[in-house]
């Protein structure tokens, strides 16, 4: 998440607030101070596991995560998504398919950038919420026809936000949640870097 030009802003409002919309704003100026330090800090490795259970369904898992080469939380962090598709692609509907889980993902990731300004800047919010719509053509997941795109073709959101601020202040924030958050950027603008994916083949296991 990034806080470029309402860190300073708001610094003045820590004085009077430690908290603010359920975050510690001492901690977040102290984050930001750190990273302003050190240009080479504030690396972060997620990771995650999927595993194919049946169908369309797969379970994935999170544990911890590295912040410059230190893993924190491996043992205590253990969440698990269900993810499934929609009966018309021949999924049980049990979970969120995968771009509705990737909306999620930029929902959530909006709201969290959007939210570390807000604290920052000593805004209290009353109301924010993310509306996302996404448009896939089935053409290009089957591969049916190759100038079809198999990935999302238009993305589209609405932010809804209230607060004890301005307009404008208010419609920053929202904007600041939207382009400085991780996962909204990336679907944006795509990856920086993909590696193309390491393969193992193992052999299938005799039933018995």
């Amino acid at each position: 998440m990034k806080t470029q030009g309402v860190a300073s802003a708001g610094m003045h409002s820590q004085e009077k607030a430690v908290s603010v919309n359920g975050l510690n704003t001492e901690v977040l100026g102290g984050l930001i101070g750190m990273l302003k330090a050190d240009s080479k800090a504030g690396r972060i490795t997620f990771f995650s596991n999927s595993k194919w259970q049946d169908g369309m369904r797969s379970l994935t898992s999170f544990t911890g995560y590295k912040i410059d080469g230190k893993m924190h939380h491996e043992k205590e962090r253990q969440f698990v998504l269900l993810g499934d598709e929609g009966v018309e692609l021949s999924g049980t509907d049990a979970a969120p398919g995968a771009v509705e889980e990737l909306m999620y993902a930029v929902g959530t990731c909006i709201i969290a950038a959007g939210n570390a300004n807000a604290a920052l800047m000593g805004v209290k919010l009353t109301r924010f919420e993310i509306a996302l719509e996404s448009d896939v053509d089935l053409h290009g997941l089957f591969a049916l026809d190759e100038k079809v795109r198999p990935g999302i073709l238009e993305f589209r959101s609405k932010i809804t936000i209230a607060g004890d601020a301005d307009e404008e202040t208010l419609r920053k924030i929202a904007l600041l949640g939207y382009k400085y958050s991780p996962v909204s950027d990336t679907v944006r603008n795509g990856v920086a870097m993909a590696v193309e994916p390491e393969v193992v083949v193992v052999k299938a296991m005799t039933a018995k």
